[in-house]
């Protein structure tokens, strides 16, 4: 074999190498791991305000009003600058109502698409006075009882559970009294409430008073 024999078959040598290379060590190109959606991020906004009411110096915070958002039930009660905040809501109308003690409770509707003020003001539902002489009956006539506390947990101050005291003339007087029974405890060491009957009391030893408007309700005590 010449020299120009054995140079042509060591060209086609090595191309059959390289061809043979190329056929089986390179892979074609490869498919892409699908990505999964990104999941929208979810928004909340938050719901805050003023629970207020007008008196005669003007508006005045309300302390403990409770604050609800129906929909999703979630709740906030006032400080005592009236303030409330309920956060994590959704866009969309929602319906808010507020209660307190002693005040017509009042809803609104509100439609969020951000941080959103809502501001309410509440009345005060119609009270009276309940007022009265502790007595008792003595030889010489019925004599007022200075010192008797009477408790009533449902009138007086707006939040009620009320303690007041009667003077030297056996009166007291209690506040934001609504129309309707408020049973009242009334204690002095020494004496009891006057109940011949057994019926005057109930089974706790309060002695029930009526509201209708301003009432005056006067207690008979016994001594022990």
């Amino acid at each position: 074999m010449n020299k120009l024999s054995m140079v042509s078959l060591s060209a086609l040598l090595t191309l059959a190498i390289l061809s043979s290379a190329c056929d089986g060590g390179a892979s074609g190109p490869t498919s892409a791991t699908p990505t999964a959606p990104t999941p929208p991020a979810v928004v909340s906004y938050i719901l805050s305000g003023a629970i207020s009411e007008m008196t005669a110096t003007g508006s005045a915070p309300i302390e403990g009003a409770r604050v609800a958002e129906t929909g999703s039930g979630r709740t906030a009660v006032t400080g005592f600058d009236g303030l409330y905040s309920i956060p994590g809501l959704s866009a969309m109308s929602r319906s808010i109502s507020v209660t307190k003690w002693g005040y017509d409770a009042e809803t609104r509707t509100v439609t969020m698409s951000s941080d959103t003020q809502l501001d309410i003001r509440l009345n005060r539902v119609a009270s009276y006075i309940l007022s009265g002489v502790v007595f008792e009956i003595t030889a010489t006539g019925r004599v007022p009882i200075e010192g008797v506390e009477v408790y009533c947990d449902s009138c007086g101050s707006p939040v009620g559970h009320t303690f007041v005291y009667t003077d030297a003339n056996g009166f007291y007087s209690l506040a934001w009294a609504m129309n309707g029974a408020h049973p009242l405890f009334v204690t002095k060491a020494g004496y009891e409430i006057s109940d011949p009957t057994g019926k005057l009391r109930d089974a706790n030893g309060r002695i029930s008073a009526t509201v209708r408007g301003d009432t005056r309700f006067d207690i008979e005590l016994a001594r022990r």
